[in-house]
């Protein structure tokens, strides 16, 4: 407000407050600064939502690379987290109680995961030379299966990824593939 209008308003509005000193309408001023607000308490919980989303998506991918049973996370992964806050900084672990990890979310992450790694795959060799490897193998219940693998130059060394791997419909000989 103006500084007339101002005057005018605490005139009409607010006569106990007419002789307060300077040091009260700061101190109002910071208060109603600092005060929380709508939006405060929705940042502020969000900025706890996706460290902990991201963390689920870390240990997802932990998961993954160790080949475990993807219930691993409730079962062991997520006390284990629970204790360790609790034990070492002495805290509330509402934010371990609310990272997902069940079986399905586990299962999901790693397929988006997946997903994701195959896409930047796919988009470095449309502008990349590289050359296509295949070659049959049989798993341990006598199933077929074809991986193919691409070679190309990334950052000036040499990479080497698996396409795609399918299972095939009949054996390994050089004829039925």
């Amino acid at each position: 407000m103006k500084p007339g209008r101002l005057e005018a308003h605490l005139k009409a509005k607010h006569k106990d407050q007419i002789n307060s000193n300077l040091n009260y309408f700061q101190i109002l001023k910071k208060n109603y600064e600092k005060r929380a607000t709508l939006k405060s308490h929705f940042t502020a919980h969000n900025v706890n939502i996706n460290c902990t989303l991201e963390a689920s998506y870390q240990i997802s991918l932990l998961i993954a690379k160790s080949g475990k049973n993807h219930t691993i996370g409730e079962q062991l992964i997520k006390p284990s987290i629970s204790t360790f806050v609790k034990t070492v900084f002495g805290k509330d672990d509402k934010d371990v109680n609310i990272m997902p990890l069940s079986n399905n979310t586990v299962s999901r992450r790693i397929d988006e995961m997946s997903k994701d790694v195959e896409i930047q795959l796919i988009k470095k060799l449309k502008t990349r030379l590289f050359l296509v490897q295949m070659d049959e193998s049989t798993l341990r219940d006598s199933e077929a299966v074809l991986l193919t693998y691409v070679k190309y130059i990334d950052n000036n060394d040499f990479a080497e990824e698996m396409l795609f791997c399918k299972s095939l419909k009949s054996s390994t000989t050089a004829k039925d593939i």
